[in-house]
C-alpha cells in the first residue's frame, strides 16, 4: 500500500511528465486547474530545475497531442469551452504583456519569445474544435478505427448507441426457452417473482455493466433437474405425507394442547387448501412452513401440553433447516441463468449484426492492448498523445483504468504524462458501473499525489461546516487510508460571502431536530415533519427577502434572496414529489430537475399521435373523434356528444382539421402545431392546471423533435409512423428525448443528489438526510481478487460487506450534497428508525449518524448531546426545532414589467426558392397517367411505398391511415401476391430490406428476424414463410443474370437510404419534358410533367446504392401489386408500371445524383466505366432460378441524357456538364 502523503498542487510548478494523481475536493477549481495545465503544455512551460529538463515538456505540444478524457458529452463540451476561453485570455495577456491574473503573469514572466507564443495560442484557439477532448467511449472508438490493424477491428462495425432493443429480444428469448416449458406450479412461482420479461431484465440490469462480475452460487442448483431433486421433491414428499395423513395430523394439532388463538390453528384451513393445491409455496404470509415447525408449536403450547408426535413435523424441521429456501433457490438459479444467457445472446446478436455497444469499445481496446500487437498499439497511442489528462477519474472502472495503465504506466516512458484528476469523496455513480475500488487500486500504484487546498465556491462558514462534520470520524469515508479527508480552506472571496436575515449572518449549518426526540420515529412521520418544515422555512425566507430583510452577497454588494437561489436535494422522485406538494401548499412554485423520462412516454406524446392521425385523415370520423377526446383539447363529454348530434358542427370540425392538414403539407408540422395551439387555446387551457407548464413544455418539445425528423423524412405518413414507433418504444437514455426544463423562471429547484454533482446553490436543504436504503443484494468488492462479487447464496458476511459499501457510498453522497451549498445548508435530523419501535435509532446506518458518533449506534436521547458537541467544535452550526408555524401562502412580490414590442421585419425573403422532390415533380404526370387507366386497373394497381423519404413512395401521401377492411387470407393464401397493398405494407417491406443482414445464411436467424418485425408491426405471423422466401429470392437471385447477388455485397460496399440534394438554378417543365422524352422511351410514353418553374434544391433518398466489380448501382424496392402470379411481372408489364408511376423520372434523378457524387469521389471518373445502372425490384414477382428474370427491371440511362440533365439543373447553356455542381 502506498501511504505517501499528498502534496498541495502548485499549478505553475507541477511536473508535466510521469504518472500523477490529483485529488480535487469539491469547489477547489478542478476544471480551472486542467485548463491551466493544458495551457502550460501548449506553451512548452516545463519545470525550471535541470534535473527534469531531459524528460519535461519544454517543447510545445499541439491540441492534437494533448488528450483530455472525461465521462459525459456535456463534460467534454464544458472542458472544451473552458480551455478555449483560457487560451483566449492567455493570448490577450501576451499581446498586452500584462495580466491581472497572477498565474498568467507568472507564465509570461517565465517564457520568452512572446510573439511566437501569441501565434501558437492563436492557432490552438482556432483548432479547439479538433482538439483531442473525448468521452472515454469516444476515445476508444477513435483509437479502434485509427489503429484497426493493431486492434484487429472490423472496418464495417456499426456503433450501437442503445442496446435496449437487443436486451429485450434476448430477455424475451430466455423467457420463452426457460419459463414456458416449466410446470404450472413453477411458472406461477416465476410469475410471482417477475411478472414480465422486463421485470426480469430489471432485476439483473445492473449486473450487465460490470465486466469483471464474479458470481458465487456453489450451494445452489445449477439446473432445473437439480432444483427438482434437492428442493421440489422434498416439498412434494411433505405435501403427499400430509395429504395422506391429513386426518391424523389435524387431530394431533387440535388435541395436543395448542393455545386456541395461535396462528398454527387459525391458519390450518389455509394450509389444508395449500396441501391439496398444485402450489409449491404456502400463501400464508411470511410465516409459511414455520407455523408448523417444532419451535413454533412448542412456543404455542399450553402448560403441561405435549408436542404432536407425527413425523411430518420433524420433516418440516428438516426442510426449514436448509439455509436456502425453495423460493430463494429458484430465484437465484433463474437469475444466474438469465444473466449468463442474456449476456451471451446479446453479444451474439451484436456480432451477427456487426454492431458494437459503448461498453464493447472499452472491452475491445482493452483486449487489443493486452494482445499480440498490444505493445505496438500502446506505443502508437502514446506517441500520438504525449500527455493524457483523465478528468473525473473517481468514476473509472477496471477496464478503463487497464487501458490507460497499458498505454502510459506499464511502458515506464517518463517523457509521456498521465494525470489522473478526480475526487474519491465524490464517487457516487456505482449504479452506472463506476468502481471506487479501481480508483483505490490506482491510488496505491501511483506515488505522486497532489491535492487542491482552497475552496473557491463556498463561504468560509460553509467550508468550516463541512470540515467540522467530516473531521468528527477517524474514517469519515470508511476506507481510512485510501479515501482520506483533507480539510480545505476558504478563498479570500469566500470569507466575504454572507447570507443575512434581519441584519445578522445566518449560521451555515442549520440543523433541525424535532422537539420530542427521546423516542424513535418512522419514515413517514420523519418525512412529513421535514417536508413541512422546509416549505415553511422557504416561505419565511422569501417573504423576508421581498422586504429586503434576507440578503446574500459578497462584501458590500448584496441583493435579496430569490427562489432560484434555493435547492432542495433529495434521493429519489418520491421524495421530490412529496416536497413539491408541500411547497405548493405554501404557494411556492418549484421545478423538479432530475426527471430523466423520455418525452415520448408522456400523455402529450400519445395525444399528439392522435392529433397527427386526425390531421392526415380529417374525414376519418374515428381518428378525428379520438383526437378531440384526448386530454390535450380539454373537451368535456357533453361537448364531444354535441359533435355526434350536430351535423353542421361536425362539418365545421372536419373543415378545421382539413385546414390544419393544408398547413402541414404546405409549411410543415411545427407551423401546423402552433396554429392548433393558438386556434384551440391549448396553451391557455394547459396553464390553468397544476402541472400545465410541464405539459406545454412537453408538447413544444415534441413539436421540435417532429420538425427535426420531418427534415429527414419529408413525408407526412412517414412522420406519423416515426412518432408512433417512438411512443411505443420510448428511450429515456437518448439525450434528445429527455424531458426539458419546463421553466427557467424564479423557481425553487428540487434535484436528486446524484444530479446535483458539479452544481452549486446559494442555499441548500437536505430535509431527508436520515433516510437510507439497506443493501438489497450481496453485491460487493472482493479485495482478495480485486473483483466485484455477487453472492447468490446470500451469506451473512457477503451481505455485511455489501452494507458496508452502501454506507460508504452514502457518506460520499452526503459530501456531495453538503458541498453544493455556497452560503447555508439545512439538515433534517431525527431519531429515525425503520421498522419496529425501540430506543436505539438507525442513525448509525445513515451517513450523518455515522459521522456524528463515529459509526457507533445512537440512542434516541443521545442525539441532542452529539449535536451540542458538534456546535462546541464549530460555531457555524445552529440547532433548532423544525418550524411548524401556520404562515399565509407565499405571494411573490409583483414588480412592474417593461412592455416588450417586437421589431418589424424590413428585409426581403426570396419566395421563389424551395426544396422540392421527385414526388412533387411527378405528381401531376402520375395523376394524368392514372386517369387514362380503366377503373378496375386503377383500383387494383397499388403503388409501393418508397420514394423521396426513407421507405416511402409518392402515393404514401394519398393513402389513408385506416387499417384495411379486406378479410384475412385463408391459410393457403398467405403468399406474397396476397400480402396487403398500400402505404403501410409497402413501408413494412422496405423496412425488412433496411434491417435484414444481407449475408444471413441461417434459416432460424432469418425466421426469427421476420417474426420479430411482423409482431412489431402488428401483422399475422402466418406471413412469415412468404416474407422469408421473398428475402431469399431477392438476396440470392443474380440481378444481372450472372454474378450480381445482393447477398454477396459486403456491408461496407453498400449505402442504405442515401440522401442527396441537387441544386436547381432554374427548371421549367417544358425543358425537362423535351429532354427526357428525347432520350428515354419510357419518358416518351409517359404523360407530360407539369409544375411551376423551380429554383432551389431537389431532395431525395435512394433505397440502396452499392458497388460491384468497380461499378456503382442504384437499386429501388417496389411493392406494387401488378397481378396474382409472376407472369404479371414481365419486363413489358413492369415497364408499363414504370410509366404509370413515372419511375423513369425517379431513376433519372437518382442517376444524376450518383453521377455527380462519383465525379467528386473517383479520380478519372468515367460514366461508362463506373456507372452500372439502375435496378428496380418488383418484390412480389421475383423467384429463384428464374431465367426470364420476372420482377427485375434494370436500365442504364444514356451518358448524354445524364450530362444534359446535369446542365439543365445547373442552368448551363452548353452541352458540357458543369464541374462546379455538387451533390450532397
Amino acid at each position: 500500500m502506498n501511504n505517501q502523503s499528498a502534496e498541495t498542487l502548485n499549478t505553475r510548478l507541477f511536473p508535466l511528465y510521469g504518472v500523477r494523481l490529483i485529488e480535487a475536493s469539491a469547489g477547489t477549481g478542478k476544471t480551472y486547474t486542467i485548463a491551466n495545465l493544458y495551457l502550460r503544455l501548449l506553451l512548452g512551460h516545463g519545470p525550471d530545475d535541470d534535473k527534469h529538463k531531459s524528460t519535461a515538456h519544454c517543447q510545445t505540444l499541439s491540441v492534437d497531442q494533448i488528450l483530455v478524457v472525461t465521462f459525459t458529452e456535456a463534460s467534454t463540451g464544458e472542458l472544451r469551452d473552458r480551455i478555449r476561453a483560457r487560451i483566449h485570455d492567455a493570448r490577450l495577456a501576451f499581446i498586452e504583456s500584462h495580466s491581472q491574473d497572477s498565474f498568467l503573469q507568472t507564465i509570461m514572466d517565465d517564457l520568452d519569445r512572446h510573439e511566437e507564443r501569441i501565434q501558437l495560442l492563436l492557432a490552438a484557439e482556432r483548432q479547439m474544435d479538433e482538439a483531442a477532448i473525448f468521452t472515454i467511449h469516444g476515445f476508444c472508438q477513435r483509437m479502434l478505427k485509427q489503429y484497426a490493424f493493431e486492434s484487429n477491428t472490423m472496418f464495417s462495425s456499426e456503433l450501437l448507441t442503445d442496446e435496449s432493443h437487443l436486451l429485450n429480444v434476448s430477455t424475451e428469448d430466455f423467457w420463452r426457452r426457460t419459463l414456458y416449458p416449466m410446470s404450472k406450479s413453477l411458472t406461477a412461482l416465476a410469475r410471482s417473482l417477475w411478472s414480465t420479461p422486463e421485470s426480469l431484465l430489471a432485476a439483473i440490469g445492473s449486473w450487465l455493466n460490470k465486466p469483471d462480475l464474479q458470481i458465487i452460487s456453489g450451494k445452489l442448483p445449477n439446473s432445473l433437474d437439480a432444483f427438482h431433486k434437492h428442493y421440489v421433491t422434498p416439498y412434494l414428499a411433505i405435501k403427499t405425507l400430509w395429504l395422506n395423513d391429513r386426518e391424523i395430523i389435524q387431530a394431533q394439532l387440535r388435541n395436543c394442547g395448542l393455545k386456541t388463538n395461535c396462528k398454527s390453528l387459525k391458519r390450518l384451513p389455509e394450509m389444508e387448501a395449500f396441501i391439496q393445491s398444485d402450489e409449491l409455496i404456502p400463501v400464508l404470509g411470511k410465516d409459511s412452513w414455520n407455523l408448523y415447525s417444532t419451535e413454533t408449536l412448542q412456543a404455542s403450547l399450553k402448560k403441561h401440553a405435549h408436542l404432536p408426535e407425527h413425523q411430518i413435523f420433524s420433516k418440516i424441521d428438516n426442510l426449514l433447516n436448509n439455509p436456502i429456501s425453495l423460493k430463494k433457490a429458484f430465484q437465484s438459479m433463474i437469475l444466474k441463468q438469465a444473466f449468463e444467457s442474456i449476456k451471451y445472446q446479446l453479444n451474439q446478436l451484436k456480432a451477427m449484426r456487426h454492431q458494437l455497444s459503448f461498453d464493447d469499445l472499452l472491452t475491445n481496446l482493452s483486449v487489443a492492448l493486452t494482445g499480440a500487437h498490444g505493445s505496438t498499439l500502446a506505443e502508437a497511442v502514446r506517441s500520438q498523445f504525449r500527455v493524457a489528462m483523465i478528468d473525473e477519474f473517481q468514476d473509472t472502472d477496471s477496464q478503463q483504468y487497464a487501458i490507460f495503465k497499458s498505454i502510459y504506466i506499464e511502458s515506464r516512458d517518463n517523457s509521456a504524462g498521465l494525470f489522473m484528476i478526480g475526487d474519491p469523496k465524490q464517487a457516487i455513480y456505482a449504479f452506472r458501473g463506476a468502481d471506487i475500488f479501481t480508483y483505490i487500486e490506482a491510488r496505491r500504484q501511483v506515488s505522486a499525489h497532489y491535492t487542491l487546498g482552497t475552496n473557491w465556491r463556498s463561504s468560509s462558514a460553509m467550508v468550516e461546516t463541512v470540515n467540522s462534520i467530516f473531521s468528527r470520524s477517524s474514517a469519515p469515508f470508511i476506507y481510512r487510508d485510501d479515501i482520506p479527508f483533507h480539510p480545505v480552506s476558504a478563498s479570500n472571496s469566500g470569507r466575504q460571502k454572507k447570507l443575512t436575515v434581519n441584519g445578522k449572518c445566518l449560521p451555515a449549518g442549520q440543523i433541525w431536530l424535532p422537539e420530542r426526540n427521546d423516542k424513535t420515529i418512522g419514515s413517514g412521520v420523519y418525512q412529513d415533519i421535514m417536508s413541512s418544515a422546509t416549505s415553511i422555512e422557504i416561505n419565511r425566507l422569501l417573504t423576508l427577502a421581498d422586504k429586503k430583510q434576507c440578503l446574500i452577497g459578497t462584501g458590500k454588494t448584496t441583493r435579496p434572496l430569490r427562489a432560484d437561489d434555493i435547492a432542495i436535494l433529495v434521493r429519489n422522485r418520491k421524495q421530490g414529489q412529496l416536497i413539491r406538494n408541500t411547497l405548493a401548499q405554501q404557494g411556492i412554485a418549484s421545478v423538479y430537475l432530475s426527471n430523466s423520462d423520455s418525452v415520448f412516454a408522456s400523455q402529450e406524446a400519445k395525444d399528439l399521435r392522435r392529433l397527427l392521425s386526425a390531421c392526415l385523415t380529417p374525414t376519418n370520423d374515428f381518428a378525428l373523434l379520438s383526437a378531440l377526446a384526448a386530454p390535450l383539447f380539454s373537451l368535456s363529454a357533453s361537448q364531444l356528444d354535441l359533435l355526434n348530434h350536430d351535423a353542421h358542427a361536425w362539418e365545421q370540425t372536419i373543415e378545421e382539421f382539413s385546414h390544419y392538414q393544408k398547413i402541414w403539407f404546405d409549411q410543415g408540422v411545427l407551423p401546423m402545431l402552433r396554429c392548433i395551439i393558438y386556434q384551440r387555446n391549448i396553451a391557455e387551457n394547459l396553464l390553468t392546471s397544476e402541472f400545465g407548464e410541464r405539459q406545454l413544455t412537453d408538447l413544444l418539445h415534441l413539436g421540435e423533435l417532429l420538425a427535426r425528423e420531418e427534415m429527414a423524412l419529408n413525408n407526412h405518413h412517414a412522420l406519423y409512423r416515426w412518432l408512433s414507433e417512438a411512443v411505443s418504444s420510448p428511450n429515456k437514455n437518448a439525450a434528445e428525448q429527455q424531458l426539458h426544463l419546463e421553466s427557467e423562471n424564479n423557481l425553487v429547484k428540487i434535484v436528486t443528489i446524484h444530479k446535483s454533482k458539479g452544481l452549486e446553490y446559494n442555499v441548500v436543504f437536505l430535509p431527508f438526510i436520515c433516510t437510507y436504503n439497506e443493501a438489497k443484494q450481496p453485491l460487493y468488492h472482493d479485495k482478495t481478487n480485486n473483483k466485484t462479487v455477487l453472492d447468490l447464496e446470500g451469506q451473512k458476511t457477503s451481505l455485511h460487506q455489501a452494507e458496508k459499501e452502501r454506507l460508504a457510498e452514502d457518506l460520499r453522497l452526503l459530501y456531495v450534497a453538503l458541498t453544493r451549498s455556497v452560503h447555508c445548508c439545512y439538515l433534517g435530523i431525527a431519531p429515525y428508525k425503520r421498522g419496529s419501535k425501540s430506543e436505539t435509532t438507525d442513525l448509525h446506518k445513515t451517513a450523518i449518524g455515522y459521522l456524528l458518533n463515529d459509526g457507533n449506534s445512537i440512542e434516541a436521547n443521545e442525539i441532542s448531546t452529539l449535536l451540542n458537541m458538534l456546535i462546541n467544535d464549530c460555531q457555524s452550526f445552529s440547532v433548532s426545532h423544525p418550524p411548524d408555524d401556520e404562515l399565509a401562502p407565499y405571494q411573490p412580490l409583483v414588480t412592474d414589467k417593461q412592455e416588450l414590442t417586437a421589431l418589424s421585419f424590413t428585409g426581403k425573403i426570396e419566395r421563389n426558392w424551395w426544396v422540392t422532390s421527385y414526388s412533387a415533380l411527378s405528381k401531376s404526370a402520375v395523376a394524368h397517367s392514372y386517369t387514362s387507366l380503366p377503373d378496375q386497373e386503377f383500383e387494383t394497381t397499388a403503388p409501393d411505398a418508397s420514394i423521396e423519404a426513407p421507405g416511402h413512395d409518392l402515393e404514401v401521401q394519398q393513402e389513408s391511415l385506416q387499417v384495411s377492411t379486406e378479410p384475412l387470407p385463408s391459410e393457403d393464401e398467405f403468399s406474397l401476391f396476397c400480402f396487403p397493398k398500400g402505404a403501410r405494407p409497402g413501408t413494412f417491406l422496405h423496412t425488412l430490406f433496411e434491417r435484414v443482414d444481407f449475408a444471413v445464411s441461417d434459416d432460424d436467424v432469418l425466421n426469427n428476424f421476420v417474426r420479430e418485425e411482423l409482431l412489431k408491426e402488428g401483422y399475422e405471423e402466418h406471413w412469415q414463410p412468404a416474407l422469408c422466401q421473398m428475402l431469399k429470392n431477392c438476396l440470392h437471385t443474380p440481378l444481372d443474370g450472372e454474378s450480381l447477388y445482393l447477398g454477396k455485397i459486403p456491408k461496407h460496399q453498400r449505402k442504405i437510404e442515401m440522401e442527396f440534394y441537387i441544386p436547381i438554378i432554374k427548371l421549367s417543365p417544358s425543358k425537362l419534358n423535351n429532354l427526357i422524352a428525347s432520350h428515354d422511351q419510357l419518358s416518351k410514353d409517359a404523360g407530360a410533367l407539369d409544375f411551376p418553374q423551380i429554383q432551389g434544391m431537389l431532395k431525395g433518398f435512394i433505397d440502396l446504392t452499392f458497388e460491384h466489380q468497380g461499378k456503382w448501382y442504384i437499386l429501388d424496392y417496389k411493392s406494387n401489386w401488378l397481378g396474382a402470379n409472376k407472369e404479371a411481372y414481365t419486363r413489358d408489364k413492369m415497364a408499363q408500371a414504370m410509366v404509370d408511376h413515372r419511375y423513369d423520372l425517379q431513376y433519372q434523378l437518382y442517376a444524376l445524383a450518383l453521377h455527380r457524387l462519383l465525379k467528386q469521389r473517383i479520380p478519372d471518373y468515367d460514366y461508362g466505366k463506373h456507372f452500372g445502372g439502375v435496378i428496380y425490384l418488383f418484390l412480389r414477382g421475383i423467384t429463384l432460378n428464374d431465367p426470364k428474370r420476372h420482377g427485375i427491371y434494370d436500365h442504364r440511362p444514356t451518358k448524354i441524357l445524364i450530362e444534359k440533365l446535369d446542365n439543365l439543373f445547373s442552368g448551363a447553356t452548353n452541352n458540357k456538364s458543369s464541374q462546379e455542381n455538387k451533390c450532397a
